[in-house]
């Protein structure tokens, strides 16, 4: 049992780096360049998530100046998990390099894997819009007319519409002759900016002590949504994404009070 005054220096300790980290505390932006992703964020208006006409996207630095109209600012809120990622080495092995020895490993180059983001889902499935719209620009479609199916006005992109209407849609997208076409990496891929907050004097995220920003993500798999009779819950889903590699920025925020 840790004695009064060991209690005390463990505190000042805390006290003296900035108190904890909290795990509940970090932003997530997407960063969609208006030049480089032109064709990508003119597929996420379709479905109604406008990223403004920044040159870039970033969201709102701090949770008061959110917009409710800016795709950016709704994706950071309503996410509710994240990962910081992970780093391995992959390695060769020498034997015998001294007599005796056993194996000795040495490092080789970087690997990095994946990771995953999960949201909560407004009643207007905004993140899964987002996603769906994402990954089928990725792989686009094609009619037997060879037409791109999505840059039609098409059937797809309702708004207001009652359920009988939107139920009586099939249409081109129905049609079992589609094509698939890729499009480019530079095009689908975006940096991910993820930084590790704490609340701070100004704001619940204000103060920021390291934000990664993640090159070239795209999604790979978008998980299964369940829904089913019963208990009210909110809907969720998550998505695992593929980077090529990562850059860190380290602040201390030990003595910076927000």
């Amino acid at each position: 049992m840790a004695s009064p005054k060991g209690l005390a220096k463990f505190v000042d300790v805390i006290a003296s780096q900035g108190g904890m980290s909290y795990s509940n505390n970090f932003d997530v932006v997407f960063q969609f360049n208006k030049t480089a992703h032109n064709k990508i964020r003119k597929r996420f208006n379709k479905v109604g998530l406008d990223f403004g006409d920044q040159l870039g996207t970033s969201a709102a630095d701090t949770d008061a100046n959110v917009s409710s109209s800016n795709a950016a600012d709704v994706l950071k809120m309503f996410c509710e998990e994240a990962q910081l990622p992970n780093v391995q080495a992959s390695t060769g092995n020498l034997t015998g390099v001294r007599l005796g020895e056993g194996q000795i490993n040495y490092a080789t180059n970087k690997l990095y894997t994946d990771f995953q983001l999960g949201w909560m889902c407004d009643a207007n499935m905004t993140p899964l819009k987002f996603l769906n719209a994402w990954h089928s620009f990725i792989f686009n479609e094609y009619g037997p007319d060879n037409n791109d199916i999505l840059e039609k006005t098409g059937d797809y992109a309702k708004v207001g519409e009652a359920l009988s209407k939107i139920k009586s849609e099939t249409g081109t997208l129905g049609d079992r002759e589609k094509s698939i076409r890729l499009h480019y990496p530079d095009e689908y891929q975006c940096n991910i900016t993820i930084t590790k907050t704490e609340k701070g004097k100004s704001a619940a995220n204000s103060r920021a002590s390291m934000m990664y920003t993640l090159i070239d993500c795209f999604p790979y798999a978008i998980d299964a949504v369940p829904l089913s009779y019963g208990a009210s819950q909110v809907t969720k889903v998550t998505a695992n994404f593929y980077y090529s590699k990562y850059s860190i920025v380290y602040n201390d925020i030990r003595n910076f009070n927000g």
